[in-house]
Parts: C-alpha cells; sequence; structure tokens
C-alpha cells in the first residue's frame, strides 16, 4: 500500500515517546543497565561532581533545585519539562510510577487507540512535546505549571486542525477529584475518580 496504518502510526509514536527517553539518558550519561535496577538513583542528587557537566546540557535537561535535594529515581530526569519533574517529585509515593510510565508511553493503551504523550521533535526540547487528552485527563496535575507544554501541545494540534486542548479547567477538575479521593482515605493513583 505503500503508507504506513493506522495500526503502525500507534506504534511509531509509542517507540518515538521510548526512543527520546533513551535518548534523553544518553545526553544525561546515565546508564542504561544502571537506571534500569529499581533501587537505582539519580546521580543530580550528589552534584558536586557533575557541576561541569551539568552547564553543558540542555536547559530542558538541567538539573531544578529539587532534582538536587529530593532522592528520586533517574526516570524522572529523563523529562525536558523542569516543573514536571518537580511534581513528580513533590507527589513523592502518591501515584503508581510504573502505571504512569506505562501511560506516557501508552502501553496500557492499546485497545483504545490512544497514547499518553507524542514527541514531534528533539528529544530533550520541550517545544516538540505533546501531551494527548487522555494523559491530560489522568496525569494532568504531573504537568500543573507546566505553561511549555501547554502551548506546545495545543500548536501540534493546530497544525493537525484540531481544537486546543483547555488545560485550566482539566487540571481543576483533577485536583478536585484527587482531593476527594485522598479525603476517602484512598491513595490517589492519578486515576482516582
Amino acid at each position: 500500500m505503500g503508507s504506513p496504518t493506522a495500526d503502525h502510526l500507534l506504534a511509531l509514536v509509542k517507540f518515538n515517546v521510548f526512543r527520546a527517553l533513551i535518548s534523553n539518558s544518553m545526553t544525561l550519561g546515565f546508564s542504561t543497565e544502571e537506571g534500569m535496577k529499581d533501587d537505582a538513583l539519580s546521580p543530580f542528587t550528589t552534584p558536586s561532581n557533575l557541576k561541569n557537566h551539568i552547564l553543558v546540557l540542555p536547559s530542558a535537561l538541567r538539573p531544578t533545585k529539587l532534582q538536587c535535594q529530593i532522592p528520586h529515581h533517574p526516570w524522572i530526569d529523563l523529562l525536558p519539562i523542569p516543573e514536571m519533574r518537580d511534581n513528580l517529585l513533590l507527589a513523592g509515593d502518591a501515584f503508581d510510577d510504573m502505571e504512569l510510565c506505562g501511560d506516557l508511553v501508552g502501553f496500557f493503551s492499546a485497545s483504545t487507540g490512544r497514547t499518553g504523550m507524542i514527541i514531534w521533535g528533539e528529544p530533550w526540547d520541550p517545544d516538540g512535546w505533546e501531551v494527548t487528552k487522555a494523559f491530560l485527563k489522568y496525569w494532568g496535575w504531573t504537568i500543573r505549571g507546566c505553561s511549555k507544554i501547554s502551548e506546545s501541545t495545543n500548536y501540534w494540534r493546530s497544525r493537525r486542525g484540531e481544537s486546543p486542548l483547555h488545560f485550566d479547567g482539566l487540571l481543576c477538575e483533577q485536583v478536585y477529584a484527587m482531593m476527594r479521593c485522598k479525603g476517602s482515605g484512598g491513595r490517589s493513583k492519578g486515576r482516582c475518580s
């Protein structure tokens, strides 16, 4: 037929997100083997020996103050959206990181045809990242305060002739649902309502 079918495109989108995370890992100089261990810790929590290395990183991948203060797994460092990394660090154990990672890449959404994020440019450039409506619905709290991702998402949606996503309304609904869930004694995992 000469062109990929919709099924192929969905697989390519998922592969592209995975490729972006691997590429950012390499840009950061992280060892893939070490970074895959459950007990791995980000090297940014001991930045004294990384000071010169940090200066040559793309600005979106440079660690935030919280990344240098809060011990965390290195997968958080791979996201080129500093505010998102901080939101994840501040949430601590209040979410299921495996579920988030799966939804981020779109592993658990094959039957629905949706994916978590779409990458249109360089992996380290937040202007090339787009969140899907489904990701925003379930994980909107992770991008609260991330104006760059809302601008980027709506830019890419407009290029396809799609209407913009309204981040504020969706985020407010989600925060309310999370507060209800926590108030009822349940542990919030992002999909709490």
